[in-house]
């Protein structure tokens, strides 16, 4: 009995010194994401600081995106005046859709609903309807890895013509965004989903449009797989970051659609490895204390 037990608390000591050693294994695996899908609805809100109405708004909107799991992908768009998170990509992406915003104002893969403050109901129409007018959505196989400070983002697109008149956004979103106290604040202290970064590559003729460009590099095409990498701030933590790839196709001026959607939120992956770490460990020790089970029954 002696025996056993001794083996046994030799286990538990070596599972505690497997927990806490820095395993150079597992810090790299810590550092990659990645995640099959295509099938979200792209959600985009145009909002700002100094709007009271967005204020009621925005204070239930994680709530109706995390109700909906990986159906849609919320990217909040503050805008580019008297708004500290305002940057020039609501403009750019914004005047696609229309020259008379109205905040807040909502558009489902490029699709307005009415300007105001809706609710829950009219939010889920219209995601439905976007749901019900995709066809053939694009299959996006996303990884990334970060290296150094660097973030490296691919994208395989299913089916992709490198000729077809489309293009394919990286967008860098982030939750947990604090603001203090300024002359146009709504009350609002925490906001989510805050586009901060964006890089459009058009597959017809290889331009694009990025922000912020010194961030951005080394854009390639190979086959099916699109490739950047952005610069990570050291102001910004990694737990609050979501990387979104759309692929959105692009005829005319006039006729935009999205084609495919998929993100990964890089604190939910790391989260998601550690359980997988901790599944196998307990193993270990459910199956270290077989033998004391054993040897009590005997």
């Amino acid at each position: 009995m002696v025996i056993f037990a001794n083996r046994f608390i030799t286990s538990i000591i070596l599972v505690l010194l497997f927990i806490s050693y820095p395993n150079a294994a597992e810090n790299t695996e810590n550092n990659k994401w990645s995640e099959n899908g295509g099938y979200s609805v792209l959600m985009e809100q145009y909002t700002a600081t100094w709007c009271d109405v967005c204020a009621s708004v925005d204070s239930w909107m994680p709530e109706y995106v995390e109700s909906n799991g990986n159906r849609v992908i919320r990217i909040a768009l503050h805008d580019s005046v008297d708004d500290p998170m305002g940057t020039p990509i609501t403009n750019y992406r914004l005047e696609k859709y229309t020259e008379n915003l109205v905040a807040p104002s909502f558009w489902f893969d490029g699709k307005i609903i009415s300007g105001g403050s809706p609710d829950t109901t009219t939010l889920h129409r219209s995601l439905l309807s976007a749901e019900n007018e995709r066809r053939g959505d694009t299959e996006i196989n996303l990884q990334i890895s970060l290296e150094s400070d660097e973030l490296h983002i691919t994208s395989q697109l299913s089916d992709l013509d490198n000729n077809s008149d489309s293009k394919i956004l990286f967008l860098i979103i982030e939750d947990n965004v604090k603001i203090t106290n300024n002359t146009k604040s709504n009350g609002v202290k925490l906001h989510h989903d805050v586009l901060f970064a964006y890089n459009e590559i058009n597959l017809s003729n290889s331009s694009d449009w990025m922000y912020p460009v010194s961030s951005w590099s080394e854009i390639d095409i190979t086959g099916n797989n699109v490739t950047t990498k952005f610069s990570f701030p050291s102001t910004k933590s990694l737990e609050d970051i979501e990387i979104v790839v759309v692929h959105e196709s692009i005829k005319n001026d006039t006729d935009k659609k999205i084609l495919g959607a998929t993100s990964i939120h890089l604190g939910n992956e790391n989260t998601n490895q550690k359980i997988i770490i901790f599944v196998p460990i307990m193993a270990i020790i459910f199956i270290s204390a077989i033998p004391i089970i054993i040897q009590f029954r005997r």
